[in-house]
């Protein structure tokens, strides 16, 4: 029987009793989808299943993305990436790092990610954690005056245009002119509600957003700081410590997310530093929602 629990940190629950090798029943993906609008993210214990598995299973959450950067791509698995430092890509800093930085997936895509999903394969001894914010919280934190005014705002959005911290790693590059021009700028809004759970939450202040409409540059980049330093005060933000079997799932629509820091590469896929997870994303609505 599928247990779901809260993880007791910022936000995220953990899911135990089901096996996604097997076909899941309208009634457990039910329980799955509105479990990921409460709590943000799910963690799903020990599961051992293959890529087809994986694929299936992630299908059940909208239709499957291909990343804008094709020599991420898995090859077989064009919608799957490997994420980690076992792999020859992974020996490139610019790769193996990338995700060090908070992002929203898809948030530089006019149709937006709206799941990302992370099948723990392989976890070093210590470390690899993957770090959650919760927008949701976030946004009904802020000041009444603040919140007003951020209702109101629009971004331009495109691929690893914003503004890095000291402690983030640049996004991993784009290498191709036609990488370059698969995405044209996108607007946003700062503040996005919930297409299915109606939820507001503050949408991808991190990594893709470079210009706020009706504001100057250096207005757009202090305001940008300081939403993305409001959302991500350790009270909104859940640490994921991966086992082996996890799958982590999170609404990318009210979250942000990060890899916790940087890492060196594997020497083998058997060192103690390994780390490999499995990630596909998604966008639309869970097939539940279309019936």
């Amino acid at each position: 029987m599928i247990n779901i629990q809260p993880t007791g940190g910022a936000c995220g629950a953990v899911v135990r009793g089901i096996d996604l090798s097997e076909d899941l029943t309208d009634d457990i993906m039910s329980d799955l989808t509105k479990a990921l609008y409460n709590h943000r993210c799910l963690i799903i214990k020990n599961q051992k299943i293959t890529k087809d598995a994986y694929y299936q299973f992630a299908k059940q959450w909208g239709d499957l993305i291909r990343h804008v950067l094709d020599y991420l791509r898995m090859p077989g698995y064009p919608e799957m990436m490997a994420i980690g430092n076992t792999e020859e890509k992974d020996k490139d800093d610019a790769v193996r790092n990338g995700a060090a930085v908070w992002h929203t997936d898809g948030s530089y895509i006019e149709d937006p990610t709206t799941v990302t999903m992370l099948h723990a394969i392989k976890i070093p001894k210590t470390g690899g954690e993957t770090l959650i914010a919760d927008m949701v919280q976030a946004y009904e934190s802020l000041e009444p005056s603040l919140k007003s005014k951020v209702d109101t705002l629009t971004a331009k959005h495109y691929y690893g245009r914003a503004q890095f911290d000291e402690d983030e790693h640049e996004p991993v590059p784009i290498r191709t002119k036609q990488q370059a021009e698969t995405n044209e700028i996108c607007e946003k809004p700062l503040v996005l509600k919930h297409p299915v759970s109606g939820h507001k939450a503050l949408y991808a202040v991190a990594h893709s957003p470079f210009q706020i409409n009706g504001m100057t540059e250096e207005e757009t980049q202090g305001f940008l700081a300081q939403l993305k330093s409001h959302a991500t005060q350790p009270k909104f933000v859940y640490a994921h410590r991966y086992e082996v079997g996890d799958i982590l799932i999170f609404d990318t629509l009210s979250t942000m997310h990060r890899a916790k820091e940087q890492m060196d590469a594997a020497e083998t896929p058997e060192a103690d530093n390994a780390r490999l997870l499995w990630r596909l994303s998604t966008k639309g609505s869970p097939l539940i929602y279309r019936k």
